[in-house]
């Protein structure tokens, strides 16, 4: 491992994301689009403006608001900028 490697804590570029809009993949395959509004150690999450999506086209299926999503249902968050897959 070089010394210009570093090791970036996975809270702290959630710090960043605040406020931004992100896409949450669950773990029953569903993908919720959000602003993040909130987060914590366990990576639960708040979303405003929440809608899931198709994971495969990225269309709207329902608008849901303010939601709050247990960090143990998460597979993954990204930015709306990453394609999903």
């Amino acid at each position: 491992m070089s010394t210009s490697s570093q090791i970036i804590q996975p809270l702290k570029i959630f710090q960043k994301l605040v406020g931004k809009n992100v896409i949450v993949r669950l773990k029953n395959n569903k993908a919720i689009r959000g602003i993040l509004t909130a987060y914590d150690n366990c990576m639960n999450v708040v979303l405003d403006d929440a809608e899931e999506i198709d994971p495969k086209t990225s269309q709207t299926i329902v608008k849901y608001g303010r939601v709050y999503i247990r960090g143990n249902q998460v597979l993954f968050i990204s930015t709306t900028d990453v394609v999903l897959g």
